[in-house]
């Protein structure tokens, strides 16, 4: 009888190392790092306050991965990547962001305030490293000229 118990319990326990192991590879996901920026016009450097509520996006085709951020009143960002503003993972990133755009189904929308290159990636210039440390970058934008009327 206790040879039966024995063999249970090795069972079990068996069962519950497996499981272990299963989920804690399941959820290794990678290391997240702070990620704080701040969007500022080129000419002048003053922060991209049109910007605001809109998002700032880093992505990593080599990672498989995208981080995002909402931009405040003052151009910053912090980034998150699982949440609100976890970080992101070390790594080559392509920047893109969110703009305001007006369509005739839109009229209530803002116009656009920098150039639309940055919101695709196959466009934007702007890149990012995220090192396995607190990140800090500056993106420095240029700006859609206003048409005379």
């Amino acid at each position: 009888m206790r040879f039966d118990q024995t063999l249970r319990r090795r069972g079990l326990w068996s069962i519950v190392v497996g499981l272990g192991l299963v989920f804690l590879a399941g959820c290794g996901g990678k290391a997240q790092y702070p990620v704080h920026g701040k969007l500022v016009y080129a000419d002048n450097e003053e922060p991209v306050k049109e910007l605001a509520d809109f998002e700032v996006i880093f992505t990593s085709e080599s990672l498989g991965v995208s981080a995002r951020g909402t931009i405040q009143q003052d151009g910053t960002f912090q980034l998150g990547t699982i949440k609100e503003t976890d970080g992101a993972p070390a790594g080559e990133y392509i920047v893109t962001l969110t703009q305001p755009y007006r369509e005739p189904e839109r009229p209530y929308v803002g116009d656009r305030v920098v150039d639309p290159a940055y919101e695709d990636p196959d466009t934007s210039d702007l890149k990012a490293e995220v090192k396995a440390e607190k990140n800090d970058f500056v993106f420095k934008l240029r700006r859609i000229e206003k048409k005379k009327k």
